[in-house]
C-alpha cells in the first residue's frame, strides 16, 4: 500500500484477513492538517467488518447524532439519526483516529514504513519492484505482486504512470477552528447554504468547533494572508452559523481543495487506486473516511480475490467504485437544486448543469 492513512490501513487490514502479506509505505506529517471528522452512521458498519469497533468506543471520539440544515429557505431545521439501522455517527478526533488506526495494524504484525516517500516503480519479471526513500534512513526497497494506491488526493501511484485526474469543479474548504459560543452543537453538525457556497461547521477535540467554508476557489481572490478577517466577515453575515461559534480569537485559517475528481484509469495489470486517490467526492456527500475505509476493504479483498486466479475481480471492483461515483454526482445533483435562493451566483448556477 503507498499511503498510511484510512483507505490504506483499511487495504492492510483486510489483507491481513486473507493471509496476505503486506507493506504499508506512510509519508504521514504528524502535525499535518486533515479535514474530515464525521462519521456518518453508515460507518459503523464497515468498522464492524475491519474489527475496528474498539476505535470508536475507546472514549476518545464523540457521538455524532443529527444535523442542523439551513438549506433551501432561512428556517433552521434539526435531522436526527433517530430511524437509522446503524444507530448514531460519530465525530473523531482525526489524528488520534489515524493514530489508532495505525497502531491497530502494527500490533497484527504488519510493517509500516513511516516517513518513508515512494521514489520509483519498477516492472519486472511479473513483480513490481518498489524504491522509496527516507531522509534520514536508508533507501528501501520491496518486490511486491501488487500494488495499492492509497495516496489519497495525490495518486501518487497512478501519477509515477503517466496517468491524470479530470476535475469537474473549483471546490474549495476556507476553514480555520473556533471556541463555542452559548448555542453549542451538542454533537450535531451544522450545514448552512449562503449566496456563494455553503458552511460546515462540526466539534472536535478540546471542545473547540471546525468551521469550513465551501466555496469555488476561482470565486474568491482570498489568500492566507488576509483569510482569517475575510471569513470572520463572512461568519458575521450568516444568519445561523454565528451563534454556534465564538470569533474573539481566531488562529489562523488555512484553505485545501475539496475537488471532486476522477483518475482517467483507475487500475492496471498489477495495481489498483483506492479511496481518495481513485475519486475524491464533494463533502456536501459526507463519502470521506467512510468511503476510504469501504474501499480500502473492497480493493483488498479484489486483491486477494485476483491473486487466487479471479482475472474478474479487479474490474469488479473498478466497476463498483465508478457506480459509486456517479451515484453520488446525482445525489449531488439533487441536493444542490434544492436550494433556489441565489440561481444568478456562479457558485450555484454551475451546480444546476
Amino acid at each position: 500500500m503507498v499511503g498510511g492513512g484510512p483507505a490504506g490501513l483499511a487495504t492492510a487490514l483486510t489483507l491481513h484477513s486473507h493471509n496476505i502479506p503486506s507493506i504499508v509505505i506512510d509519508n504521514h506529517t504528524e502535525n499535518a492538517v486533515k479535514l474530515g471528522e464525521s462519521l456518518a452512521p453508515s460507518a459503523n458498519a464497515v468498522f464492524r467488518k475491519l474489527g475496528l469497533e474498539g476505535v470508536l468506543t475507546s472514549g476518545q471520539h464523540s457521538l455524532y447524532v443529527g444535523n442542523n440544515v439551513v438549506w433551501g429557505d432561512s428556517s433552521l431545521r434539526q435531522r436526527y439519526f433517530l430511524h437509522e439501522p446503524y444507530g448514531d455517527g460519530w465525530h473523531l478526533n482525526r489524528s488520534l483516529f489515524e493514530k489508532q488506526l495505525r497502531e491497530t495494524v502494527i500490533s497484527h504484525g504488519i510493517p509500516l514504513l513511516q516517513n518513508y516517500r515512494l521514489s520509483e516503480i519498477t516492472a519486472r519479471d511479473d513483480k513490481m519492484i518498489v524504491s522509496c526513500s527516507h531522509s534520514d534512513a536508508a533507501p528501501y526497497t520491496i518486490t511486491a505482486d501488487f500494488i495499492a494506491d492509497c495516496s489519497g488526493r495525490a495518486s501518487i501511484v497512478a501519477k509515477k504512470m503517466g496517468i491524470k485526474k479530470q476535475t469537474v469543479d473549483n471546490l474549495a474548504s476556507y476553514y480555520f477552528i473556533a471556541e463555542p459560543a452559548a448555542n453549542p452543537l451538542k454533537g450535531m453538525t451544522f450545514i448552512e447554504a449562503a449566496a456563494d457556497g455553503w458552511w460546515y461547521a462540526a466539534p472536535i477535540a478540546n471542545n473547540r468547533i471546525i468551521v469550513n467554508f465551501m466555496s469555488d476557489s476561482d470565486l474568491h481572490p482570498a489568500k492566507t494572508a488576509s483569510l482569517t478577517d475575510w471569513l470572520l466577515r463572512k461568519v458575521a453575515a450568516t444568519e445561523h452559523l454565528k451563534t454556534y461559534i465564538s470569533t474573539t480569537a481566531i488562529p489562523t485559517a488555512g484553505i485545501k481543495t475539496a475537488t471532486t475528481s476522477l483518475l482517467e484509469k483507475p487500475g492496471g495489470k498489477q495495481w489498483i487506486a483506492v479511496g481518495d486517490a481513485l475519486c475524491t467526492y464533494d463533502p456536501l456527500t459526507s463519502f470521506g473516511i467512510t468511503n476510504a475505509l469501504v474501499s480500502g476493504h473492497h480493493a483488498a479483498n479484489a486483491i486477494a480475490s485476483f491473486l487466487q486466479g479471479n482475472t474478474g475481480a479487479l474490474s469488479d471492483y473498478i466497476t463498483s467504485q465508478m457506480a459509486l461515483f456517479n451515484k453520488s454526482v446525482a445525489l449531488l445533483q439533487n441536493q444542490y437544486q434544492s436550494e433556489q435562493r441565489w440561481p444568478e451566483h456562479p457558485f450555484w448556477e454551475r451546480r444546476r448543469v
